[in-house]
């Protein structure tokens, strides 16, 4: 089945998000009791390392749907980790499918407690977002963006820097959206800019929501630049580990990686990418697999998922510099 088919079916299902039978502000309420905000335990002290990356994507938030429940649990399994990571980056499709103002909102409340814990959060957009709706949720990080038309960043960090792309294409029409990615000219020159701006040796990952297979106007560079180190992506829903090439006849090769869904559908669950002097080291924070969408009350659990589930739990992937 084609994706932007099955994606346009999954929008009639509304069944397969689980809502909760209460007035809309006992649903916020239970949702943030119930998902958000864990019982308090005795304090313990968090560390930064400044040198661990979190790597969160496909959010896909609608407000008290089990998308939501999911970004809640990963938001309370980040804040678990110690020394928690000084940054997420979060690879877009933030809002379930059209980009809605309340799925913004929706997403803020648990992202939100990121930054309030010292975290820095970067984002930038998937096919299913709207530029000026997460605009208007998120001033100060669209303020930040290195173009003004399009949501582009430079993540520092000790050891290595990182570039965000925004591979959105956004159609005038606000009630569906485009699946397939791109980047424009102003992308790709602010991209070659960066890739000679860092410090000399300094490694570099190019980051975006698309495959490169849709993005194919920066293979090349990317394969070809001394700098870069790896392409990480989502989209897929899935942890899945590749390489990009030229050609058959080239030996160099760059390492790529596309990562999970927070809670829509495939793999779910988070990366952390751990920087070293000499490599990085991601590694995959497999919740559960789910496919079209989570279990209804009494179903059984496939065999299948469970597999998925043990060959992706834990799963890592090495990018040597």
């Amino acid at each position: 089945m084609d994706r932007r088919v099955f994606l346009e079916s999954l929008a009639a299902l509304g069944a397969l998000g689980i809502s909760l039978e209460a007035s809309a502000a006992e649903k916020a309420g239970k949702v943030l009791n119930d998902f958000s905000f864990r019982k308090k335990k005795a304090a313990k002290p968090f560390g930064f390392d400044e040198n661990l990356v979190c790597i969160i994507s496909d959010l896909h938030v609608h407000p008290d749907w089990n998308q939501e429940r999911c970004l809640a649990r990963t938001v309370d399994r980040i804040l678990d980790l110690n020394p928690r990571p000084r940054n997420v980056l979060c690879l877009g499709d933030i809002a379930y499918l059209t980009g809605k103002p309340e799925e913004y909102a929706a997403a803020k409340r648990y992202l939100d407690r990121l930054e309030e814990a010292g975290i820095r959060l970067t984002m930038t957009m998937g096919n299913h977002d709207r530029r000026a709706e997460f605009a208007e949720a998120f001033p100060e990080l669209a303020a930040k963006s290195g173009l003004p038309d399009r949501f582009v960043y430079r993540v520092e960090t000790p050891l290595a820097d990182f570039l965000l792309l925004d591979s959105l294409q956004e159609g005038d029409d606000t009630t569906t959206w485009i699946t397939e990615g791109a980047l424009d000219e102003g992308q790709v020159r602010w991209l070659e800019e960066q890739l000679s701006a860092g410090t000399p040796g300094k490694p570099v990952f190019v980051m975006a929501h698309h495959p490169i297979e849709e993005l194919k106007v920066i293979r090349n560079l990317l394969v070809q630049s001394p700098s870069c180190k790896g392409f990480i992506y989502g989209h897929l829903h899935l942890w899945r580990t590749g390489w990009i090439r030229i050609n058959y006849r080239d030996r160099t090769i760059l390492r790529s990686l596309c990562v999970p869904s927070t809670g829509h559908w495939g793999d779910i669950g988070f990366v952390t990418l751990s920087l070293e002097k000499d490599r990085a080291v991601a590694h995959n924070y497999e919740e559960e697999f789910f496919f079209p969408g989570p279990l209804k009350e009494g179903e059984e659990k496939p065999a299948i998922w469970t597999e998925i589930e043990r060959e992706h739990k834990d799963a890592l992937c090495i990018f040597p510099y």
